[in-house]
């Protein structure tokens, strides 16, 4: 068994910090239980609330309460999220154990704790990616196994259950070319074979959206409604309707619009569909898998990007600054290259085009040699960052 945790000294920052937003956080849990517990009482007995004389009416109540519920639903969420984060910071340990055939993680956090079973036939490689997460490639995702620990010991883990359970590192390439889980292939009025995400997944999504959109507008009403006796609540009501106007158009694309990439002999157009309209965005002439550069937090997104020219296309050559331009974002997944690798497959294939993979350890190199090259051409500053930054970038994805 594989025992993963908390280690140096500056994990007692941010903890410090989550500490003092979870008083913040109980506080505000506390005020939103107690007003929605007082207008209950209030609403069924027909006295005021507080001190005052004035009665609560039933509809603005009843607005207002939903509001706050949805409110609280969120909020709480929120904090428990904060109360695990701060616990694995603090008291967190990861127990990673090899047995049955298979692979088994136990995720202790303070008073929280869940368990997760793999079966053998599922496991594909354990990699540390370049954040220094220790996690496990499945034919179903990449999964995140633990961030505790040194950087030495999740290596270390890595090899021993590698070892322990007879697992190499397979070619991405060998991965069967299928749609991955949220997408879908379809057939369009026009008779043409498209990809979209999954229709199911987006029904739920309208629902639930449908639903919120119900309740801010009730509650936009209410405020609407008190704002035309006291000014006070104008500013609110106010908010609320440009709140419910936003989640109503939302709504609206979920049921009736969609993103659709229609795919043709030597090319991937994006459509956007909306009712009975169609309008081409975008024309894709190639595919291409990276790490995205433009996330600042800290965990290791990947990038399927359309391209709209084919030409200089290479997994060893780093794209040029022009490049930049003539692309498309098709989805960016965090820790798991496996759902826009095999996306960027199925694409590519289907349409007869060619997919790059600048994730592997072949491109990351060609692409830090070039980097070298580039910085060393440019005098004694470049000179000092290749030394400075750039070997010890290499020497991390080694």
């Amino acid at each position: 068994m594989v025992i993963l945790r908390p280690q140096g000294f500056f994990r007692f920052i941010p903890a410090a910090f989550l500490g003092l937003w979870l008083c913040g956080w109980a506080a505000g849990e506390g005020v939103a239980l107690w007003l929605l517990g007082n207008g209950l009482v209030c609403l069924m007995s027909g006295m005021p609330i507080g001190s005052g004389s004035a009665r609560l009416g039933s509809g603005p109540t009843l607005a207002v309460g939903g509001f706050l519920i949805l409110w609280l639903a969120v909020w709480t969420i929120a904090g428990i999220a904060a109360m695990t984060e701060f616990f694995r910071l603090v008291w967190g340990e990861d127990r990673i154990q090899a047995e049955g055939g298979g692979l088994s993680v136990a995720h202790l956090r303070g008073p929280f704790r869940s368990r997760r079973e793999f079966p053998r036939d599922t496991l594909r490689r354990f990699v540390v990616t370049g954040r220094g997460a220790l996690t496990i490639e499945t034919t179903g995702g990449t999964v995140e196994l633990s961030r505790l620990g040194t950087g030495e010991e999740r290596e270390a883990a890595a090899s021993a259950l590698r070892a322990e359970l007879g697992l190499s590192d397979p070619d991405p390439t060998s991965m069967p070319v299928a749609l991955p889980k949220g997408w879908e292939e379809i057939i369009t009025p026009e008779g043409e074979r498209a990809v979209v995400p999954d229709r199911a997944t987006r029904r739920v999504q309208a629902r639930v959206a449908g639903a919120v959109t119900l309740v801010i507008a009730a509650a936009a009403a209410a405020a609407v409604l008190a704002s035309l006796s006291q000014a006070r609540f104008v500013a609110f009501a106010i908010q609320l309707v440009l709140g419910a106007i936003v989640l109503t158009c939302a709504t609206l694309w979920l049921v009736r619009g969609r993103m659709e990439w229609r795919i043709g002999n030597g090319a991937v157009t994006l459509r956007r569909r909306f009712g009975p309209g169609v309008r081409d965005i975008f024309e894709a002439r190639a595919f291409e898998l990276n790490l995205a550069q433009d996330r600042s937090d800290s965990a290791e997104w990947f990038a399927l990007d359309a391209l709209s020219n084919a030409s200089g296309a290479s997994a060893t050559v780093p794209p040029s600054p022009e490049a930049a331009t003539k692309r498309k974002r098709v989805t960016s997944v965090a820790r798991d290259p496996i759902v826009p690798r095999q996306l960027g497959a199925y694409l590519a294939r289907a349409g007869n085009v060619t997919l790059v993979d600048r994730t592997t350890p072949e491109a990351r190199a060609a692409e830090l040699t070039l980097l070298k090259a580039r910085l060393e051409r440019s005098g004694s500053l470049g000179r000092f960052a290749v030394r400075l930054v750039v070997n010890a970038k290499g020497r991390k994805q080694a």
